[in-house]
């Protein structure tokens, strides 16, 4: 016994030596010592006794002459601990396979002195550092797998030496560098699997020396470069290709169609561009991803490019979404295999009309036709497709009755046809629908009542049904398990709140309906709930106590309905900026804050009936006094009367402020149009900041911004005019709101006119922009630029696509975009916008000459074009890129002919991240934060990362950036026909921001 151990204790401490020390009588020791080394929670090893044979125990296969161990297969038994080094003693091993357990550290170097071996399985395990460059002394080694680990560095130049490889995977782990060159060298080699790395550079030309490759998946790495024109001749027997989520660029080779045995081929989210590749001969073809590149086509090419798949019979999965591919789809669609179960050509802009022949495709699982320019109807046939799952082809252009094909779906999870102009009703047959989980309707012409078997799918996450025209009541009560968020905004319905009964609902938007009767306490309940928003109803009666107890509550608006009594003041009520009550007359509050934040009056209970009697006493013996001096008053100053009733406001009460301010009220809040109260200056008057009294009680003040017209200025008076007109129908979070107008003379009898509007303590965007301009502190993080971009596009998507006419604004530039206390983006100054007639014939309404501001003005405006939508589009391109590259397009960089715009889209991925704000390429503080409702979170504050996290942050920061500058690139095309509409813009920045927080 002593001396087993003696040569076990040598064998652990010598194992360097295991040709002299180590013969095959210690194989068993061997094994043995390594049951010792490591954790065995399932006792997998209970086996590995002294007293049996060890060529009989679990995992162990031994030669039958001399039982010495030829493989060791150890995979999935939750082994756990470090390798040990002393398994390289094992000389006649040809196989081990320890994978899919928890072994953590390095991988041992002593593993090289396994000649004989010919596999090495050590996927999914824990293990860190480095690889080993000695394991290129494996020359027997025909598999090679480290997949899904915690390695790190580069893969050695002397893996080129393992000769006999076949396969080589190491995706999953945390390898950089460049690929080496040295792997050409593996002329056996049928898999190479190195994706979801940090790879970087250009794939190695040698590799494209293997032609016997049958796999090569590099996806998700930051691999450039272009593909070699000769691709299909390089690898002509490969089957699956997989480059995803790189930065390959150039235009997909043809010959890609001479590799003939492909079955999968994933070129999606890199930069690939050109017309649309033909895939002529591949007839195994299953799947084919080219999604989320650059490629364009035509009417012509999509004919082409679908008849070139008429011989893929095989073909599962076609994904040619977020490119930029126009004209209509042809009819050539039903040459497409059979056996297709995914079908995607969203955020494209394709028109014309859905194809017809999509019954043929009975094993479609999801239809997704989204984000493009489709007209026309919804094809009937759709509904024979029984198996869909997903069926999406929101935000086109689709009109007409959808049709009643839904009680054929029963399988079906998603279903978005939002943004369309869908007429008719809701049919009933969606309740049908039982495994439903997602339903978009929103922002169609729908009518007619709400089907209550809606409001009887279980499964349902999801509702959204706004900006429609639906009336009628929701059911008195519902109890939906699943419900995240309910969206029934903008239509007509009416009757009470019902009692939802829903614990895990975030989002209720009830906003701009005709609902009456009083809020229910039962919404207290409603633990979850992030954002209420009830405004603009008819509800009555005082606001629930309940509510305080939603403790998640980040937005809560009852504005603009009939409440009245005490407002709270506990839970959501104690963080002002995220309630809104105003429009509620009847409201009252008790505390000084509230009631001036709020604009509510006090309620002074328990004090009125003590005070009658004395107000009466008093009332009583005053009264003849006070009626002399009144008319004392009446006979002196009746002149001066007259005169300083014209100062009186015009009561434009935009917003339905029924307080009127005279031009005094404005001289005495704006301290005699101080200069510490100036906040501005634009082209047609002076913004000041100013404290006005809203009731009678003195200590009652808010802080408005007044817009005063500089009336020497020759258009001053029309720029008032086509402000007030373009504002006073108009409402959405991201326009600035204007509380009144005043239109009267001043005390020299001077005309005077000026606007009052909503305060933006943090200033305009051009003052974040630039900080160091207007001492105006820290400058904006990327997701705060992100954050202000979609404001921005917001209201102005709202302007020419919601407005009925559209509103152009003629003049948008970070000057005239304000930002509120939580640094939400409103667009300002309407002194320059148009009304678009939708009858050509017709003349704009503004007659003010076309204007805007050097550097912004899209080119077409100073050749005397009319103003137009793609106009703001090209100022929020320029804005936008300006965001990023923080200098102003008057910059004099940019001269001699070198504008913004093209001086960005000259530069290359790489040059475009050496010319943004440098503010944002040193700073790590990206947020966390979860959108809720229409509001955006504030930042919550810097984040400590590990260098590896701000590697990955970086480069998802770069990523967004760069989509960023596109966006904007997209949106400042000379012709106005090229660029995007704002719809599309605020669709991609959407999109980005999604990424950027990983949603």
């Amino acid at each position: 016994m002593i001396h087993i151990r003696l040569i076990l204790f040598l064998c652990i401490t010598l194992h360097n030596f295991h040709g002299i020390i180590c013969s095959n009588n210690t194989d068993k020791d061997i094994l043995l010592s390594f049951k010792l080394q490591v954790t065995d929670p399932n006792n997998a090893l209970s086996s590995w006794k002294q007293d049996s044979n060890h060529c009989t125990w679990y995992g162990v296969n031994c030669s039958k002459v001399d039982e010495r161990v030829q493989s060791l297969t150890l995979s999935g038994l939750k082994l756990s601990g470090k390798l040990p080094p002393n398994l390289s003693n094992l000389t006649y091993l040809h196989s081990l396979d320890l994978s899919n357990n928890t072994f953590h550290g390095q991988i041992p170097f002593q593993f090289s002195h396994l000649s004989l071996l010919n596999v090495i399985q050590l996927a999914m395990n824990d293990l860190n550092g480095t690889l080993p460059p000695q394991l290129g002394q494996l020359h027997n080694l025909q598999s090679l797998d480290f997949s899904v680990n915690n390695l790190t560095g580069q893969i050695p130049s002397t893996f080129g030496n393992l000769l006999s490889l076949k396969n080589l995977s190491m995706a999953r782990n945390m390898l950089e560098g460049e690929i080496p060159s040295e792997l050409g060298n593996l002329h056996n080699l049928s898999r190479l699997q190195l994706s979801e790395n940090n790879f970087t550079g250009k794939l190695p030309t040698s590799i494209f020396n293997l032609s016997s490759l049958v796999f090569l998946s590099l996806t998700q790495n930051n691999l450039s470069g272009e593909l070699p024109q000769n691709f299909g001749e390089a690898f002509p027997n490969i089957g699956t290709l997989a480059l995803a989520t790189n930065r390959f660029e150039g235009v997909i080779p043809s010959s890609i169609s001479n590799s003939s045995h492909l079955q999968i081929i994933d070129l999606s989210n890199n930069r690939f561009h050109g017309p649309m590749p033909l895939f002529n001969n591949l007839k195994n073809l299953t799947h084919l991803y080219l999604s989320k590149n650059n490629l364009t086509s035509t009417t012509s090419l999509n004919f082409q490019f679908f008849d070139s798949l008429r011989n893929s019979t095989q073909l599962q999965i076609l994904m040619v979404n977020d490119n930029n591919l126009t004209g209509e789809l042809p009819s050539s669609v039903d040459y497409l295999s059979s056996n297709l179960q995914q079908f995607c050509v969203a955020n494209n802009q394709l028109n014309g009309s859905i194809p017809h022949g999509m019954k043929k495709f009975q094993n479609l699982i999801s239809f997704s036709f989204e984000q493009n320019y489709f007209t026309g109807e919804l094809p009937l046939e759709l509904g024979t497709l029984k198996k869909l799952v997903q069926l999406l082809i929101h935000q086109n252009k689709l009109s007409g009755e959808i049709p009643d094909i839904f009680g054929n779906f029963s399988n079906l999870i998603t279903l978005g046809i939002g943004n369309n102009q869908f007429s008719g009703k809701i049919h009933a047959s969606i309740g049908q629908c039982k495994r439903l989980n997602y339903l978009d309707l929103q922002m169609n012409k729908l009518v007619g009542v709400i089907p209550m078997e809606i409001f009887q799918l279980s499964s349902l996450t999801t509702l959204y049904l706004h900006g429609n025209s639906l009336n009628g009541s929701l059911p008195p009560s519902f109890k939906m398990e699943q419900l995240v968020a309910m969206v029934v905004s903008d239509n007509m319905l009416s009757g009470n709140i019902p009692k939802i009964e829903v614990d895990g609902l975030k989002t209720l938007v009830m906003a701009r309906n005709n609902f009456s009767g009083s809020i229910p306490n039962s919404l207290g309940d409603l633990a979850s709930l992030v954002t209420l928003d009830l405004s603009s109803n008819n509800l009555t009666g005082s606001i629930p106590v309940s509510l305080e107890k939603l403790e998640y509550m980040m937005k809560l608006n009852l504005s603009f309905n009939k409440l009245e009594g005490e407002v709270p003041m506990e839970g959501v009520f104690m963080n002002l900026s995220q309630v809104d009550i105003q429009g509620n007359n009847k409201l009252c509050g008790l505390n000084n804050e509230v009631m001036h934040t709020l604009g509510v009056t006090s309620c002074l209970t328990g004090k009125k009936n003590n005070l009658v009697p004395v107000i009466l006493a008093i009332t009583g013996g005053t009264v003849l006094f006070t009626s002399m001096l009144y008319l004392l008053w009446l006979l002196m100053f009746s002149k001066k009367k007259r005169k300083e009733e014209k100062t009186i406001l015009s009561s434009t009460t935009l917003l339905g402020l029924t307080q009127n301010i005279s031009y005094g009220d404005i001289k005495l809040a704006t301290n005699n149009f101080s200069a510490t109260n100036l906040v501005g200056k634009g082209g047609f008057g002076s913004v000041y900041k100013g404290v006005f009294n809203i009731s009678t009680f003195e200590s009652q003040t808010t802080t408005l911004a007044v817009k005063v017209l500089d009336l020497q200025q020759s258009k001053a008076s029309q720029s008032f005019s086509a402000e007030c007109e373009a504002l006073k129908n108009v409402r959405h979070r991201n326009l600035v709101k204007v509380i009144t107008s005043c239109s009267s003379t001043d005390y020299k009898g001077d005309d005077f006119k000026a606007l009052v509007l909503q305060f933006m303590p943090n200033g305009n965007l051009e003052m974040s922009l630039y900080p160091e301009d207007f001492e105006s502190g820290s400058s904006l993080t990327l997701l705060q630029r992100l954050n202000i971009a979609i404001d921005v596009a917001s209201a102005m998507d709202y302007l020419h696509h919601d407005c009925d006419p559209p509103i152009v604004h003629c003049d948008l530039k970070p000057a005239n975009v304000l930002l509120d206390e939580d640094m939400v983006a409103h667009v300002a100054d309407f002194g320059l916008a148009r009304f678009l007639s939708q009858n050509p014939s017709e003349k704009h309404n503004s007659t003010l000459e076309l204007k805007g501001s050097i550097g912004y003005i899209a080119p077409e405006y100073g050749l005397g074009g009319k103003a137009s939508t793609s106009g703001d589009v090209y100022s929020f391109g320029i804005l936008l890129l300006e965001m990023f590259i923080a200098k102003k397009p008057t910059n004099e960089i940019f001269k001699e002919e070198l504008s913004m715009n093209r001086f960005a889209s000259d530069m290359d991925e790489k040059q475009l991240l050496k010319v943004v704000d440098q503010r944002l390429v040193n700073r790590y503080e990206y947020m966390t934060q979860n959108s809720s409702g229409d509001s955006h979170s504030s930042e919550s504050g810097n984040i400590s990362y590990s260098d590896d996290s701000k590697a990955h942050w970086m480069y998802k920061a770069e990523e967004c950036i760069t989509a960023a500058m596109r966006v904007g690139l997209s949106c400042v095309a000379h012709r106005p026909k090229d660029r995007w509409t704002m719809r599309e813009a605020l669709s991609k920045l959407h999109e980005i921001k999604r990424y950027i927080l990983g949603l």
